[in-house]
C-alpha cells in the first residue's frame, strides 16, 4: 500500500510544479476604442507638526495649495485606447465634465482649453512606450498604467518598468539614494471563464541631500535636516490573457518629502483606478 502511494504523491508534486512554466503574451488586443472609466483622486495625508518648527512663507502657502487640491478631489475621468493608422495605439485620458456644470477650476479651464484631454501617450500592443517625446510625468503614468512586458512570460517572472518618478535638477546634490523597480507576474486565475494574468507593482525611488543653492535649502523648514524624497506606486492588475485588455486595475502611489516649496510638502496619496466601461 506503502509502494504504491509514493508514485501518485510524486505525479501531483510535478504537476504542481509543472503548471507554472506555461507562457503567455500578454498583449493589447483592440480593434476599436476601449473606454475605461479612470480614477485618479488625491488625498493629502496630514502630519504632526513639530513643535519647534516655525512657520515660513512655503507654510503659509500650504492653505492656498489645500483649497486648490480640494477642488480636483471629486473630477471624472475617462481613457480611452484607440488603434493609430500604424497599429499602434494611442491613449487618452479626458475629464468628464456633466453639461450642467458651469463651475470652472484652474486644472478644468486649462483642461478645456486642451479639449478635456490631460494625458496622452503611444504604446505597441507588444507593450512598448512610444511616446518619448512626452514630459517624464506623463510618461511615467503611462508606463504604471499600460505599458506590457514586451516578450512572453510566465508565472513568477519580473520585470522593470521605463519610469523615473523623481526627477531633481543639477543644484540638488544627493547623500543617499535607493530604487526598486519591478512588476511581479503573480498567478493566473478564472474568472467567469476568462484566464486573467495577476501582475503585482512594486516601485519605490528615495534620494536625500541638499541643495549647493542655500535659498533653495529654505524649503525644507527651519530644522536644518536634509532635503528628501520618496515616491512609491504599489498596484494589482488583472488583464485578461484572451480579451488583451485589463479587467481590472487598483493602485495606489505615495509622495513623502520634507521639501515643501510653494507649499506642496508632506505626504500625499493618489489612488488609481482602471474598470471597463
Amino acid at each position: 500500500m506503502r509502494k504504491s502511494f509514493l508514485p501518485l504523491f510524486l505525479f501531483f508534486v510535478f504537476a504542481a510544479n509543472a503548471q507554472p512554466s506555461e507562457t503567455v503574451d500578454l498583449r493589447w488586443k483592440i480593434t476599436d476604442t476601449l473606454t475605461y472609466k479612470t480614477v485618479m483622486k488625491d488625498k493629502k495625508v496630514e502630519q504632526e507638526k513639530a513643535s519647534e518648527e516655525v512657520d515660513t512663507l512655503a507654510e503659509k502657502a500650504n492653505a492656498f495649495f489645500k483649497a486648490l487640491q480640494a477642488q480636483n478631489v471629486n473630477l471624472n475621468y475617462k481613457t480611452r485606447l484607440f488603434p493609430d493608422k500604424n497599429n499602434n495605439i494611442d491613449i487618452e485620458m479626458l475629464l468628464c465634465t456633466a453639461e450642467a456644470d458651469t463651475t470652472l477650476n484652474i486644472f478644468s479651464a486649462t483642461a478645456a482649453m486642451n479639449g478635456n484631454v490631460v494625458l496622452r501617450g503611444k504604446i505597441s500592443r507588444e507593450g512598448e512606450l512610444l511616446s518619448f517625446y512626452y514630459k517624464s510625468a506623463q510618461n511615467n503614468l503611462i508606463s504604471v498604467l499600460f505599458v506590457l512586458p514586451a516578450k512572453p512570460v510566465k508565472v513568477g517572472d519580473t520585470w522593470p518598468l521605463q519610469v523615473d518618478m523623481i526627477n531633481m535638477d543639477s543644484g540638488f546634490i544627493a547623500d543617499s539614494l535607493s530604487k526598486k523597480n519591478e512588476v511581479l507576474f503573480e498567478k493566473i486565475v478564472e474568472r467567469n471563464g476568462d484566464k486573467l494574468a495577476v501582475l503585482k507593482y512594486d516601485i519605490e525611488e528615495y534620494v536625500s541631500g541638499d541643495f549647493g543653492n542655500g535659498i533653495m535649502n529654505m524649503f525644507n523648514g527651519k530644522n536644518n535636516n536634509q532635503i528628501y524624497m520618496k515616491i512609491s506606486h504599489q498596484a494589482t492588475g488583472l488583464f485578461s490573457i484572451e480579451k488583451g485588455m485589463w479587467m481590472e486595475y487598483d493602485g495606489k502611489m505615495e509622495i513623502d518629502t520634507n521639501f515643501s516649496m510653494l507649499g506642496m510638502g508632506g505626504k500625499t496619496q493618489t489612488e488609481f483606478k482602471l474598470v471597463p466601461e
